[in-house]
């Protein structure tokens, strides 16, 4: 794998967004919990604060900034807000503002970055009970009326799902033959589009999760998002931010859980001793860390493969994911053992382990990123093959 030099997210950036989630997101977790809803409060405010202008070019409404920004500030949610139902809401909003940002036309660009910058909700409706994973078996149709498409289809087990407000929704324009997956951005506020109602899960219960029901929905002229017909690369471009925003908000989820599970291993007594002192606490301790810092530095590497369209992004976007989800249950497991029965008493300290089974099968699957691993590294060996061919042939 090539030699790479990236960026790195930025400190204060970290620290300014982990200080206002703090005051936000952290204290309205628990009731958000209990009643299975987004903090949409804190989600304005977060908005209102600059979060999702910190990618955007100053000349589209953005503060000029970039992915890195974001990166730093969703790490800064993540870390003060303790609510990784909350995050993962933010991971579908976040893939779909870089989606109009490099498919977008400038006409799409000044429609809808405005209401996705300024605290609107946003979600990616891929899944559908006929496939899920599998879009070769989508089912959501849309025809051309002259002005603009129709879409007529059912989305299920989409995040942000019963509260968004804009969509991007793949389906499928039959006029186009065989390759004829599309995406649509399409405004939810419709009297042809149902949302929810919220599904009700083990775990990431502030993220709502829940259909979208499509009935003759108006998409408006222009608002077909990339090349008709090519919407898998589109889709593939968007799940690829998705999936390393994953391991990013694995390691920053993490790492103050595990400084308050260090202190508690340095203050609790059994048998004479701190339970610090005794090597399988330690082990489970070092054991977190190594996630924390593993799922970093690959989701790292993975954004700068990503922003620089490395041949390698797709495989490392899949390897972050994997590791995210792995290292969240993982970790949060450690912890439970760590803390013994008040861990397991129903609570805040309870719910991560729920809360973080959900990320193996959130945004892909732990077995779809091995297998797009695996056909990643067949086609880099088939290209390495045939430049060697190349060479050898030139040579000659």
């Amino acid at each position: 794998m090539p030699t790479m030099s990236m960026g790195l997210p930025d400190p204060g950036v970290r620290r300014r967004f982990r200080d206002l989630a703090r005051e936000t997101v952290a204290e309205r977790a628990d009731d958000c919990h209990e009643h299975g809803r987004l903090d949409l409060d804190s989600w304005k405010e977060l908005a209102d604060a600059g979060i999702w202008r910190l990618p955007v070019p100053v000349e589209l409404g953005g503060d000029g900034g970039s992915w890195w920004d974001f990166v730093a500030a969703f790490e800064g949610v993540a870390l003060g807000g303790r609510d990784l139902g909350f995050v993962l809401s933010m991971v579908a909003h976040a893939g779909l503002i870089r989606s109009v940002l490099a498919f977008g036309t400038p006409e799409q660009r000044a429609r809808w970055l405005p209401r996705l910058l300024g605290g609107e909700v946003g979600a990616t409706a891929l899944t559908e009970t006929t496939g899920g994973s599998d879009v070769a078996r989508i089912q959501t149709r849309g025809r051309a009326d002259g002005e603009g498409h129709r879409l007529d289809g059912e989305k299920t087990h989409i995040t942000n799902g019963p509260v968004a407000d804009v969509a991007l929704i793949l389906g499928r324009v039959p006029e186009l033959g065989r390759r004829d997956l599309s995406v649509f951005l399409v405004d939810l506020h419709q009297d042809a589009v149902s949302q929810g109602p919220a599904e009700d899960m083990l775990g990431n219960r502030t993220s709502p999760t829940g259909p979208i029901r499509l009935r003759d929905a108006r998409v408006e002229p222009g608002d077909v998002l990339g090349r008709p017909g090519a919407g898998l690369e589109t889709v593939y471009n968007t799940i690829s931010l998705d999936r390393l925003l994953y391991g990013v908000l694995a390691a920053a989820y993490l790492e103050p859980v595990l400084d308050d599970l260090l202190a508690f291993a340095q203050n609790r007594d059994a048998f004479k001793h701190k339970i610090a002192d005794f090597q399988y606490v330690q082990g489970r301790l070092t054991d977190t860390r190594f996630g924390i810092e593993t799922a970093r530095w690959v989701s790292y590497g993975a954004l700068d493969a990503l922003l620089r369209d490395s041949p390698h992004a797709s495989l490392m976007c899949s390897t972050a994911k994997f590791q995210a989800g792995e290292t969240l249950r993982a970790g949060t497991e450690n912890i439970l053992r760590v803390l013994g029965h008040r861990a397991y008493m129903a609570g805040s300290e309870s719910r991560r382990l729920l809360d973080a089974l959900g990320t193996l099968i959130a945004g892909g699957t732990a077995e779809m990123q091995r297998k797009n691993v695996f056909n990643q590294m067949v086609r880099l060996a088939a290209e390495k093959e045939d430049a060697g061919r190349g060479r050898s042939a030139a040579a000659a």
